[in-house]
């Protein structure tokens, strides 16, 4: 892949992980890149002389495509989760129901026998008890009021699930508190707590990365069965009610949602 296409890749990947509910994973396998993003983790933490630079100098580029991704709408998306949070958790909505057929077909995976189907099962009770504690976390929350150690952990778990298809990392810092601090972090380029988040990233990734390459080159159809259960499972965790005054951008935002998946398959 060029570094041009990896790059708006990485656009893609980072407007995924400002969004509570969205999972960063889930849009790496819709644009294909998800296994490849794995093995570039995986090769530079084994430190292998053959791929070490290959892999850096790609997920350079997709990590610029991220931090330039989040950075840019970060903005728009606050905006719309506060201006417009039906018709957008419509549309993610949309995005994650048409990825699991999009993802069934394109990765040919089949959930037929008892362990892939028992998997899938455990998968969606998994997602649907770690969105269930989603109202647990909807007071208001006090930008900065957190020490540097909570940030620095809640964003590292954050980091190691936003890596695995179905989970959203964002949707950890929701739970733990501290998406708010973040947001405020990228929005004012707040240099000293940026630092910070960067680091817990970077470990919290590559941390998750070899144990998730291992699965998948080892047992590929069972953990993509879990995958797909955990994104059925986390549906409900988009979702922000429905009203009637939105009940037509509500359906459009979801069909859209719905077709963009389908669109993206020209960039894969």
């Amino acid at each position: 892949m060029s570094s041009l296409v990896l790059v708006l890749k990485g656009v893609a990947l980072g407007l995924a992980n400002i969004i509570p509910g969205l999972s960063g994973g889930t849009v790496a396998l819709i644009l294909g890149i998800y296994q490849f993003i794995i093995d570039c983790l995986a090769s530079l933490v084994s430190f292998k002389k053959q791929t070490f630079m290959s892999s850096l100098v790609c997920l350079f580029w997709i990590g610029v495509g991220g931090i330039s991704g989040i950075f840019c709408f970060s903005f728009l998306i606050d905006w719309l989760l506060t201006y417009y949070l039906e018709p957008s958790s419509f549309f993610f909505i949309g995005v994650i129901i048409s990825s699991i057929p999009y993802i069934l077909i394109s990765e040919s995976i089949k959930i037929v026998t008892v362990p892939r189907i028992s998997l899938c099962v455990i998968g969606i009770l998994t997602g649907f008890l770690f969105v269930s504690f989603k109202s647990l976390s909807m007071a208001p929350e006090i930008v900065g009021n957190y020490s540097n150690t909570y940030v620095f952990l809640s964003v590292m778990i954050a980091a190691a699930t936003m890596i695995i298809p179905g989970l959203s990392g964002s949707l950890v810092l929701v739970l733990f508190g501290t998406y708010s601090f973040v947001i405020a972090s990228i929005k004012g380029v707040l240099i000293t707590n940026l630092g910070l988040i960067a680091v817990a990233v970077g470990i919290g990734v590559f941390g998750c990365s070899k144990l998730i390459s291992f699965c998948i080159k080892n047992h590929f159809q069972l953990t993509m069965s879990l995958v797909i259960g955990l994104m059925i499972g986390t549906v409900p965790g988009v979702f922000n009610g429905f009203s009637l005054p939105y009940l037509y951008l509500n359906v459009l935002s979801c069909c859209f949602g719905i077709s963009i998946v389908w669109i993206l398959k020209i960039f894969r």
